[in-house]
């Protein structure tokens, strides 16, 4: 962090936060903390999946799989709570393995046993693992637990090495509910220095819900994205790059946003426009 952040040099700094509404507590605070302010509107909302014939499929035989994979932390609250919905306990016979540190850490914590994880939050590092070669996952099941519409890449290139695997969306991500009246408002007036965008979802739903006019004061405000999933998302929407954060956490936009957006900023002209 930059000496200004803990100083409280982001003064006058308003964040756009679209994570969804339970998880958007923690970078708030920390943009709080700096001096600035953060603009909540939540552009997912997670929720049961559609369809429960996933889990119906394999409720009765969790522990014949020999890992069960889980792509967020999303996924391990929504599989925890249906275990206590069902009265089962976490299986005690599969692997466990996690795509970043918090899933990882969120998995530990719920089911008591080591996790499996890369050394980042990509698909692409976790198939690199030594546990995921052909000949270490060819004939194995594998239980992925995600939300719906997850990446294909995982899960098809463990098929391609033989592995047999079984898709849980066990969650849903669905489009806000909320106003977007004060978002519009903050972009049309020039109220914005950043918008935060955690994940595909998160850009595409915001653009759905902003007029022609907000949407091309989107394009002049810093996006920070937190992985280059979401930030191929906006390009390709035919916006310019934005900045990834180092990290796929909280604490990789906070550095992130201190590096390219909230020290440069005057510390008085959001204040005298409001």
């Amino acid at each position: 962090m930059s000496e200004s952040a803990g100083m409280g040099g982001w003064a006058g700094c308003r964040i756009l936060v679209t994570r969804p509404a339970h998880q958007s507590a923690p970078l708030k605070r920390a943009i709080e903390a700096r001096g600035g302010e953060a603009l909540l509107f939540p552009t997912i909302v997670i929720g049961p999946p559609a369809d429960e014939g996933p889990w119906q499929a394999v409720e009765d035989r969790l522990g014949e799989f020999d890992w069960l994979v889980f792509a967020s932390v999303n996924a391990v609250t929504a599989f925890a709570e249906r275990l206590a919905v069902y009265g089962l306990a976490w299986p005690q016979a599969p692997g466990y393995a996690a795509i970043g540190a918090k899933t990882a850490a969120a998995l530990e914590e719920r089911c008591g046993h080591d996790v499996l994880r890369p050394p980042d939050f990509r698909s692409e590092s976790f198939l690199e693992l030594p546990e995921m070669t052909a000949e270490q996952v060819a004939g194995r099941r594998v239980l992925l637990v995600r939300g719906e519409g997850g990446r294909e890449l995982l899960p098809q290139t463990l098929a391609e090495r033989g592995a047999r695997v079984t898709r849980l969306p066990i969650y849903a991500r669905r489009p806000p509910q909320a106003s977007p009246q004060p978002v519009h408002e903050a972009l049309v007036r020039g109220r914005l220095d950043a918008a935060v965008l955690t994940s595909p979802d998160t850009f595409v739903n915001l653009l759905d819900v902003l007029d022609e006019a907000a949407q091309a004061a989107l394009a002049e405000v810093t996006l920070v994205v937190i992985s280059p999933v979401t930030a191929r998302a906006v390009t390709g929407r035919g916006f310019a790059a934005p900045v990834v954060a180092p990290e796929a956490s909280d604490e990789g936009l906070i550095q992130a946003l201190d590096t390219h957006v909230c020290p440069s900023t005057p510390n008085n002209h959001l204040t005298e426009a409001r």
